[in-house]
């Protein structure tokens, strides 16, 4: 049965449901039914390991059809969202499918109404979740968890149903579905900061209310996730991020996550004090890191690869788009970077680029590796942002450049230049060695081998950190990235 099919299918038996309930309800789970198995009243058992919860005494779940759960529109919806624990196992040869999106946990206004120990989403290692409806999003609660932990051999993917029917055929296919979003109570400067208790925000593209008092924050886990093919237009100007962390916590653990071929950036940091290990951002039509409204958090081993049509950015950092010395100051640590360019990517405005730094951000970043921008390698922009490098509240250090235009202006080039231990090479230098994984002995325009250690010992900065002896986010000796990423070796 293929999955057009499956979906009317689904949806019958939703309609079903629901007339036999008297039609209009709220879908309100009352507990939560994890047995796998159900007699079909003829001495033979059907295995049905989809995802289930009870209302008025009625089990919900997805339909067992072929390989793939799938489940009717009434399961989850923004209005009517999941309310207690709810798992996703992994289904060899089959997926997920949820047609219009995932929602745990309500979406409440009032920041104190919380309820603070919502529902936890949990998706096993290998298992695969998939979306119908190009504005089809999961959005976990403030309150609410993911707990998404894979592994190497076993990944957990996001991604859109056209790739599981074999539909995506352009390799620079984008926006097929909405995205990830994980809001949280951390803290924006957007927010009156006298009264952060109180605070609440509204997400991008409908994503729900987030904001509040705690950078310490728990939204779950995250561990070997790839997501594919997102960032639906919800209307002009309005896309969904591959993952957005509305003021999410630093007691969430990010790790090894990848999201590919995203339309708008690949992830984004509104708030809140996230910290994120082993990140992989490639085809990414806008910027492929994102950050604003005061993120204070921590990141080591990112890699940025830039698709051969359409690119911005590999980092647009912000403060305060509406008041650049809005405090607390967007002032995240960033280390073992690095951003490979296309010098071919234009759409006609924006163009591949290395890293842009305005609107009063602050910040430190350490051993990054910017190469084969179309554009400027590096920019500073805006008086705030510029009177924060001149502090030494926004630096760079024990970093290297090699773009057909390494900086915008005089005022980033006397910056990263004024370090000793940066490097300004030309586009034409052979910085990458072995592809995208990066060697500590480089070569300049000429073949000379130019030699760059890092120099500052990473984990007397911030325990957070390794300490390593290599520029850029791969080293040569351990290819992290080796085993359960997409498009890096295409």
């Amino acid at each position: 049965m293929n999955r057009t099919k499956a979906f009317a299918l689904s949806a019958l038996t939703a309609s079903m449901f629901l007339a036999g309930c008297g039609g209009d309800i709220n879908l309100t789970p009352t507990s939560i039914d994890n047995s796998n198995t159900t007699n079909n009243g003829g001495g033979t058992t059907d295995t049905n390991n989809c995802a289930s919860y009870e209302v008025s005494g009625t089990q919900v779940r997805g339909e067992k059809i072929g390989a793939d759960c799938v489940y009717p529109r009434s399961f989850s919806t923004p209005e009517s969202p999941v309310t207690t624990d709810i798992r996703l196992v992994e289904l060899p040869g089959g997926a997920h499918i949820f047609p219009n999106g995932l929602y745990i946990g309500e979406n409440v206004e009032a920041t104190a109404s919380v309820n603070r120990d919502g529902p936890t989403l949990t998706i096993d290692a290998g298992a695969t979740v998939a979306f119908e409806d190009g504005d089809a999003f999961v959005r976990i609660a403030r309150g609410a968890d993911i707990v998404a932990d894979g592994n190497r051999n076993a990944p957990i993917t996001f991604t859109s149903v056209q790739e599981l029917d074999g539909l995506v055929t352009n390799p620079n296919a984008r926006g097929l579905w909405g995205g990830v979003v994980i809001n949280g109570f951390g803290i924006s400067n957007k927010c009156d900061q006298n009264d952060l208790a109180n605070c609440v925000l509204q997400g991008e593209g409908g994503a729900g209310f987030y904001g509040g008092d705690d950078n310490a924050d728990n939204s779950g886990v995250m561990r070997y996730v790839l997501v594919k093919y997102a960032g639906y237009e919800v209307s002009l100007d309005n896309e969904l991020n591959g993952i957005t962390f509305n003021a999410v916590g630093s007691g969430t653990t990010l790790e090894y996550i990848q999201v590919h071929n995203n339309l708008d950036d690949g992830i984004e940091f509104f708030g809140g004090a996230a910290n994120v290990k082993n990140v992989v951002l490639t085809g990414n039509d806008d910027d492929s890191l994102d950050w604003a409204d005061g993120w204070q958090g921590k990141i080591q081993y990112i890699l940025v690869k830039h698709a051969d049509d359409r690119a911005n950015r590999a980092i647009e950092a912000d403060g305060n788009s509406g008041n650049n010395d809005a405090t607390p100051y967007s002032n995240p640590i960033i280390a073992n970077f690095t951003s490979i360019g296309s010098l071919t990517a234009t759409d006609g405005s924006d163009e591949s680029e290395g890293v842009l730094v305005r609107e009063g951000t602050h910040g430190a970043m350490y051993n990054f590796l910017i190469t084969e921008a179309r554009g400027e390698c590096l920019e500073i922009d805006n008086s705030a942002t510029v009177a924060a490098a001149q502090a030494g509240d926004l630096t760079i250090e024990n970093s290297v450049i090699a773009c057909s235009e390494n900086f915008a202006d005089t005022t980033t080039q006397d910056w990263f230049q004024g370090v000793a231990s940066n490097v300004t090479l030309d586009e034409t230098a052979g910085v990458l060695t072995s592809g995208y994984v990066t060697a500590s002995e480089i070569t300049d325009g000429s073949g000379a081998p130019v030699t760059v250690t890092p120099k500052t010992d990473l984990s007397s900065i911030d325990p957070f950190f390794d300490d390593v002896d290599f520029i850029g986010a791969v080293s040569e000796d351990d290819d992290w990235t080796n085993g359960w990423t997409v498009g890096l070796r295409d």
